[in-house]
């Protein structure tokens, strides 16, 4: 579950355990819950390594929608996906969150929970991610129309792009189908894995410490949650 792209399902973890469904369900659950509120005590656009500036790049994205008849985004979750890149083209840290609507409101929700104050932020030219600039932070749009994206590494949302087509591999690889109440989770330890893929010997000891900290979360509130959409 922390060192591997893809993860593992509750179904394979129940095999290797040699347990049930639901029994190996429970702690993948809480450990998908420890990694997602680890995650959001890091915010996108800090000082990046060694110092090096960072700006972000951000996008909407359409998760799922495998009973959706039509080619539109009925049955699909949306979310806005984010991620660091620096001047080399090097991707930084990772953010996911999935949103009521792609609104200026669910815009500024996510630039509040998941961005530093005066980080530099490049979009697409979606309307509602005007509202990503504020008097502190600055917002570059990037108007690529129906241009198939760059594979160079420096190119506008390479990194972004990347991140994306791993999540929707992870996903698709692993889980037949994930419910709209748990997808946060899993949003959330994929961001975890993908922050830490330098360093996969401390993954452990990561995942050790998100556990210590994590808040409590019993069986009955676990299979009852309600979707955590940002706007």
């Amino acid at each position: 579950m922390t060192s591997t792209k893809q993860g593992v399902s509750a179904i394979e973890l129940g095999r290797r355990l040699g347990v049930s469904y639901p029994t190996a369900w429970y702690p993948a659950k809480r450990l998908r819950r420890a990694m997602t509120e680890r995650e959001t005590r890091y915010l996108l656009g800090g000082s990046g390594l060694d110092g090096a500036p960072v700006v972000v790049e951000a996008d909407d994205v359409y998760l799922g929608g495998e009973r959706n008849q039509g080619s539109g985004p009925g049955g699909k979750t949306r979310m806005i996906a984010a991620t660091e890149r620096y001047d080399d083209g090097r991707m930084g840290h990772v953010a996911m969150r999935m949103v009521a609507g792609f609104t200026s409101r669910a815009v500024r929700a996510f630039a509040d929970t998941c961005l530093t104050a005066t980080v530099r932020v490049h979009t697409d030219g979606l309307k509602a991610f005007l509202a990503f600039g504020t008097p502190a932070r600055s917002h570059v749009v990037t108007v690529s129309g129906s241009k198939r994206p760059s594979r160079q590494r420096t190119a506008p949302f390479h990194g972004l792009n990347t991140a994306i087509a791993n999540l929707s591999t992870a996903l698709k690889a692993t889980h037949k189908a994930i419910a709209p109440q748990h997808t946060s989770d899993y949003l959330g330890a994929f961001c975890w894995t993908t922050n830490r893929r330098h360093n996969m010997p401390g993954m452990i000891h990561a995942v050790c410490r998100a556990v210590a900290t994590s808040s409590i979360l019993t069986r009955h509130r676990a299979y009852d949650e309600i979707p955590v959409l940002l706007g």
